[in-house]
């Protein structure tokens, strides 16, 4: 074949590589629109239904119809930890990913987004794009956060744990299996552990005598402990945090818990997978009920029954944010605080 018979068809083959690549790209795109006009643009951000769902599901599955024809740049504080540059979108194969993290002060003015919390040290007052967005991380409960007046009229988006944050940012997801994938292990989940309450028999940590670190504690747990008390330090709205997921369910032990309402708990954990105290009168019937557990497995092991029923999944709160600041709504809280220290939210 002549040299430029080799060329026609070498390019041919581009074009056509391109050509296929632009049609999977627009049927993602045109699927996703499908599915957005299904069940509604609005429902990416928080609606007046916004105590129904957590909304995690449609915006991993978010394409913005038109992307920023350049990079995202995302200016994120100091006390955030994320992998820097394109990192974070590559590795977790983000369906959207020309976002760019960066930690440099000086990119803090020019960036199209800025993510902080309330213990960051960023800039406030500047010469402030008005395309730019500020979001706002927020972690811990009301009750341990302080005023946010200084913030008021300046936050964009909102990233919480709290069903109506713009972008919620759980602890932990947990996800059923369709019937068909479901297989329950069968297991004697209290086998070989002699230890019955931790945290409540034993203490551990900073106000207790045993100092353990991260890894051996969760081996501790795992091994050892059949209950653990998943108290958390505010019983407010929505609040659930690692003391379930990660010490809990991660190392096999009966959380009994404490925080969010009993019905939240249903919602964000596996079926029949805690003891909740709001179902006992006290303290001595909720410890007659852990004694019964403890004596009879069969019992004890109804409450592991989940296992095999679904998965606990990451929420990618990078790639979802990648997403929904290619073509922002716009949005502002006037009153940050306000709607952060909720009248109600929290009970003593």
């Amino acid at each position: 074949m002549p040299i430029f018979g080799k060329f026609f068809a070498i390019a041919a083959l581009f074009c056509l590589t391109t050509l296929f690549i632009q049609v999977i790209n627009w049927i993602k795109i045109t699927e996703n629109k499908n599915v957005l006009k299904r069940i509604g643009e609005n429902e990416l951000f928080p609606t007046d239904r916004r105590h129904l769902n957590d909304r995690i599901d449609i915006q991993l599955k978010y394409i913005p119809y038109k992307l920023r024809g350049q990079t995202v740049i995302i200016y994120v504080a100091d006390d955030i930890d994320v992998p820097l540059g394109y990192r974070e979108f590559q590795k977790k194969g983000c369906l959207v990913r020309n976002c760019f993290i960066t930690k440099e002060a000086n990119k803090q003015i020019d960036a199209d987004v800025v993510v902080f919390s309330t213990n960051s040290q960023i800039f406030l007052k500047y010469n402030r794009s008005i395309t730019q967005l500020w979001i706002l991380q927020l972690l811990e409960s009301p009750q341990h956060t302080g005023s946010l007046r200084y913030l008021n009229s300046l936050i964009n988006y909102t990233a919480s744990y709290r069903w109506d944050s713009d972008i919620v940012t759980p602890y932990g997801k947990w996800v059923n299996k369709s019937q068909n994938n479901q297989q329950p292990m069968k297991f004697n989940f209290s086998k070989g552990k002699t230890g019955k309450v931790a945290w409540f028999v034993d203490i551990f940590g900073e106000c207790g005598n045993g100092r353990i670190t991260k890894v051996k504690g969760s081996s501790l747990l795992k091994n050892k402990y059949k209950f653990y008390l998943a108290f958390e330090n505010s019983n407010c709205r929505h609040y659930v945090t690692e003391k379930l997921f990660d010490k809990a369910f991660s190392n096999d032990i009966l959380p009994v818990v404490m925080g969010a309402s009993k019905e939240f708990y249903q919602k964000v954990a596996p079926p029949n997978s805690f003891i909740h105290v709001n179902d006992f009168t006290g303290p001595e019937e909720l410890a007659m009920y852990l004694h019964k557990l403890d004596r009879n497995y069969a019992l004890f092991n109804n409450y592991f029954f989940w296992k095999g029923k679904g998965k606990f999944i990451d929420s990618l709160f990078w790639c979802r944010l990648c997403s929904m600041v290619q073509n922002p709504t716009p949005k502002i809280y006037q009153n940050i605080d306000g709607w952060w220290h909720k009248t109600g939210d929290c009970t003593n």
